[in-house]
């Protein structure tokens, strides 16, 4: 082999690791490679790959209503946690204010409850899903704002 093809040869070698390394770093969600406490689930790309702790999740009840169900979520691609509430239904989306709460297991001063209330589902922030964490929610009757209850989905 000459000295060209051997210098063509390690050119597109290194052409082909360096595109390798750009496209594999831009499939991994944002949160993978940098802090992910406080960053949204949805925007980051943590959500494509998340999934409940439990499937059946926690319901919510105001008196003998059903307002919806809670979650903590876990993403494995960003090693991240976050808390998720679904209003049971119409009714119960315009009647009722879900304010999902994550934080880590044993650490106070984690909270990360949701910014943007008007979604179903609604979802709170995310936190550092490297050790356990925990989920839940303060329900309120809206438009009152009348406290109903605190609601706690689980740790994992």
């Amino acid at each position: 082999m000459t000295d060209n093809v051997r210098v063509r040869l390690g050119r597109i070698a290194a052409a082909l690791a360096i595109t390798t390394a750009i496209l594999t770093a831009a499939a991994t969600p944002a949160a993978a490679v940098s802090g992910i406490t406080g960053l949204d689930p949805y925007s980051t790309g943590c959500y494509n790959n998340g999934w409940q702790w439990s499937s059946s999740g926690t319901a919510v009840y105001d008196g003998s209503r059903k307002v919806g169900t809670g979650y903590l979520r876990y993403s494995g691609g960003c090693v991240a946690n976050w808390s998720e509430f679904h209003y049971e239904n119409a009714a119960a989306y315009n009647d009722y204010s879900a304010h999902p709460s994550a934080w880590e297991d044993g650490v106070s001063g984690t909270d990360q409850y949701s910014p943007n209330l008007w979604l179903n589902p609604v979802y709170s922030r995310m936190v550092d899903g490297s050790n356990a964490a925990c989920a839940g929610a303060q329900v309120y009757r809206y438009p009152s704002n009348q406290w109903v209850t605190w609601s706690f989905f689980a740790c994992a």
